[in-house]
């Protein structure tokens, strides 16, 4: 009995997570039949069968409640009529709706019972996430017939409902990992897999999303080693702590470096699931050098962790670039950068590249505003600063791991420009329309391909994310919108954090404005862990690497960051003066 229950949730996962290509070669193994469950908030709801002679709203209830299981969609089909059972397809998306609001489930008649609540998103055959515009709403109406003498549903619903109480009892975001324009660092592209599901079930749905290419969340803007017709030829056993990929010919004939490449997708994308994989094609080794691999393996290709110095804090105050201690090893508080060229100048805004080892900031020489490039350590004093020039409003430059810098400019204008300088000087230009926005904050990820935007009109202000990519004729373009409809009100910035995505905003009217932890996709919103009510966010600093201390300017210039405890430090010098934090990146 037990082996026909794993078998069904086989099925209902692949579906649900729109795995086309099931893998119809050898059984589907694990080293625990068990697998470990994840800790999460929430009470599970397990699927119950429909109680003899239930009323209509009784049913409804209970198919709700057993739809939101995924492991047992066959549970949910006998509250259903035979023909609608037949007819339902639960994979084709998951709404997820607050189950909070009052009267979601009203009845209005004796055969028809109406779910009606907020919508906030939904999640597509692949697992990824759509947030819901604000005001959306879930409509559906159950039509209850007699079945056997029995009420049941007789009208088809366009997928699953969810209540927002069971998306992390139920589902988990994760990752599967694609490869950026110059295949030397992976990107992320966010999905849900169902919870509390053995490993090798896990993997097998993750190795299968990743051979069906990246979502349309990133589209053409990243690539992938596989070539076209890869396919595991059976699925992906977990034993002893080793995930085992087993390749179809379609990968014999790649070069050394796309097979580590592809390995690396793999390590990186089976990460969660476990650390060593042994990857085959048709039994060889993919890679010579070794038969178990592990996403340490590939630390070149590290979507957020390129250096050490990514977890230096710096600043500007009174115009004058600082960098600001932060662990004891020097007196704590703002340091000068006067051995830098860029000193002498004043500075509307600073960046600083992921290697500590150049800066760049916005500024005004000889009349004209600028762009200036140049070392933070001391250097040639003699040589001459680099510089940019701009025109209108430039934003604060943003720098990625290949040590190009991002500029906007004219962001006020009806034309905001997006130019990128390599490290070598060349100027590109992006082309854009800032989806008729006008841009307030720009950020660039380490990869070069995933965009965060601040982006304002008629005074509302919205958090999009967007990609860098080639359109038909090769020239690069920022496209591909994603508005990431978050329920904050006050927005005043945003930046990369760790794995997803830190905001400043206010989640009520009269409520504190506070740093807020989104998933990339805008999914899951919350306060960071250890949020102070004591002052109110204006400015944020962070960035991917996981050890890096979120940085808050408040309203009145005093710089705040969270300790490793998830206590609030705050830097409090006599006389104060403002700080506007800035970490690599």
């Amino acid at each position: 009995m037990r082996t026909k229950l794993l078998a069904a949730a086989v099925i209902t996962v692949l579906l649900l997570t729109g795995c086309a290509a099931v893998p119809t070669q050898g059984p589907i193994r694990n080293g625990s039949p068990d697998g470990p469950v994840q800790q999460v908030n929430g009470v599970v709801i397990e699927a119950q069968s429909p109680r003899k002679n239930a009323k209509p709203l009784v049913i409804v209830n209970g198919f709700l409640e057993a739809m939101s299981d995924s492991r047992a969609f066959n549970v949910a089909r006998e509250y259903m009529t035979p023909d609608a059972a037949a007819a339902w397809k639960p994979e084709t998306k998951t709404y997820v709706y607050d189950q909070s609001s009052t009267k979601s489930l009203s009845a209005l008649d004796n055969s028809r019972i109406e779910l009606r609540a907020p919508l906030i998103g939904t999640i597509d055959e692949r697992g990824s996430w759509t947030p819901a515009a604000r005001g959306q709403t879930v409509q559906f109406v159950f039509k209850i017939s007699e079945a056997d003498g029995q009420y049941r549903v007789s009208s088809v619903p366009p997928g699953v409902f969810l209540g927002s109480n069971q998306l992390e009892p139920q589902l988990q975001p994760v990752a599967l990992y694609f490869l950026n324009r110059e295949r030397n660092m992976l990107v992320p592209d966010p999905i849900y897999l169902p919870l509390n599901l053995p490993p090798g079930q896990r993997a097998t749905l993750l190795i299968q999303g990743l051979l069906n290419g990246q979502t349309s969340r990133l589209g053409s803007a990243v690539g992938t080693a596989a070539p076209a017709g890869t396919q595991m030829n059976v699925s992906v056993p977990v034993d002893v702590g080793v995930a085992t990929v087993t390749l179809n010919d379609a990968v014999a004939g790649l070069n050394e470096s796309d097979r580590r490449a592809l390995a690396a997708q793999i390590a990186w994308t089976l990460r969660p699931i476990s650390t060593r994989v042994r990857i085959t094609v048709d039994g060889a080794k993919l890679l010579q050098e070794s038969e178990i691999v592990s996403y340490s393996d590939f630390l070149d290709f590290d979507p957020s962790v390129p250096a050490n110095q990514m977890k230096d804090l710096y600043g500007v105050r009174a115009g004058k670039i600082q960098r600001i201690a932060q662990d004891g090893s020097a007196t704590i508080g703002a340091n000068p950068l006067n051995n830098s060229q860029l000193y002498q100048f004043p500075a509307e805004s600073f960046a600083v590249d992921l290697r500590g080892e150049f800066g760049a900031i916005v500024t005004r020489i000889d009349g004209e505003r600028v762009i200036a490039v140049d070392r933070l350590d001391p250097g040639d004093k003699d040589g001459k600063v680099e510089t940019l020039a701009t025109a209108g409003t430039v934003l604060r430059p943003s720098y990625d791991n290949a040590g190009n810098l991002w500029v906007v400019d004219r962001a006020e204008s009806p034309a905001p420009r997006l130019r990128i300088r390599s490290r070598e000087g060349k100027l590109t230009e992006i082309q854009t329309t800032f989806g008729g926005l006008t841009p307030v904050q720009f950020r660039i990820a380490p990869d070069g391909v995933r965009v965060l935007l601040v982006l304002r009109k008629n005074g509302t202000v919205t958090v999009q994310t967007a990609t860098i990519g080639p359109n038909a004729q090769n020239q690069l373009v920022l496209g591909n919108y994603r508005p990431l409809e978050l329920p904050l009100t006050d927005i005043s910035d945003a930046t990369w954090y760790q794995s997803g995505l830190l905001v400043a905003g206010r989640a009520r009217a009269g409520a504190a404005r506070q740093p807020w932890q989104v998933n990339v996709d805008g999914s899951q919103p919350r306060p960071i862990p250890g949020v102070s009510n004591e002052f109110q966010a204006d400015k944020l600093a962070a960035n991917p690497n996981i050890d890096t201390l979120p940085a808050v300017q408040d309203q009145s210039g005093q710089l705040h960051w969270q300790t490793k405890d998830l206590s609030w430090f705050t830097l409090e010098e006599d006389p104060p003066a403002p700080i506007d934090p800035v970490y690599p990146g």
